[in-house]
């Protein structure tokens, strides 16, 4: 009878990045979706200074559900993990409310504001989950008095986002910046050169970056993610580490020399070793893959 139930409390969860069926009526009140974004995939509870994570980059919905029928937090997780072992995800860790951690274990969660999303601190479970290394997702149900909440983070891989990191042959002058950023979304920097594991640029004064802030003078209302890369020498983290760093030193450089552009136009993020344009067999192409790309995110 359990199992009859379940069925037929299932509905179809439209336009998402994998198939599965949401259990007691929950309907989507919120979401937020970014093309290209890095979440922190909980791996364990809360060890009293920090819960311990692993870095994910890619695009990334956050969706908030909402049902009027009250039901155990439990009861949605556990209907919800058999959808997600049966689409080869793996199980990282799966807690409720206190044995997770409670109120410090919930803050660390990129969790969607009320009243969209509602968490009772005494009355939660957690589970996050991942497949290969570019696929994860993570679900944090509650209840309040007369609804059951629910959150669903979703990370899936850049080539499914709406703005794609193509690969491009290394530009050996500025004058395409404008025509690829337009016509294809992003152009490689490329007098930004890095050295092996350094984020520290090579001078302090670039014609790219001219180059790009002319651009984006012309386009008021435009903005754009500075991206970026590693060669694959090293392990993931210290490398998707290395590429964070790399764009946050060409945004703070950009920044203080084009103090007229807005910082909101501005962000970075690091994809690590997982986009490169060269084989990484030889010195040259690995120099070519520490590199810094800019990206267009069309502002609303």
């Amino acid at each position: 009878m359990f199992r009859t139930l379940v069925f037929l409390l299932l509905l179809p969860l439209p336009t998402q990045a994998f198939e599965i069926d949401l259990p007691v009526g929950l309907e989507k009140v919120a979401q937020d979706e970014s093309a290209l974004a890095t979440i922190a995939l909980p791996l364990g509870v809360w060890d009293g200074s920090e819960v311990p994570s692993r870095q994910l980059t890619g695009k990334v919905i956050h969706t908030a559900f909402q049902t009027d029928v009250t039901t155990k937090p439990d009861f949605v997780a556990a209907a919800i993990l058999q959808q997600l072992t049966k689409q080869g995800y793996t199980l990282a860790l799966q807690c409720t409310d206190q044995a997770c951690g409670g109120y410090d274990f919930k803050f660390s969660l990129p969790v969607i504001a009320p009243p969209a999303m509602y968490v009772d601190l005494g009355n939660y479970i957690f589970l996050s989950a991942y497949k290969g290394n570019n696929r994860a997702v993570w679900i944090l149900v509650s209840r309040s008095l007369q609804q059951t909440h629910m959150q669903i983070t979703q990370l899936s891989p850049t080539t499914d986002a709406t703005v794609p990191l193509s690969v491009l042959p290394d530009p050996t002058n500025t004058d395409q910046l404008e025509t690829q950023l337009t016509e294809v979304g992003h152009f490689i920097l490329p007098d930004l050169t890095f050295e092996a594991g350094s984020a520290t640029l090579d001078g302090d004064t670039f014609l790219s970056l001219q180059t790009l802030a002319e651009f984006l003078s012309k386009k008021p209302d435009q903005s754009i993610v500075l991206v970026g890369h590693t060669d694959s020498s090293g392990s993931h983290d210290k490398n998707l580490e290395l590429s964070k760093e790399r764009a946050q030193a060409v945004q703070s450089m950009l920044l203080a020399q084009f103090p007229n552009i807005q910082p909101e136009r501005i962000t970075s993020e690091g994809l690590g070793y997982f986009a490169p344009v060269a084989s990484n067999s030889s010195p040259k192409g690995r120099e070519m893959n520490r590199r810094v790309e800019a990206v267009l995110i069309p502002t609303d």
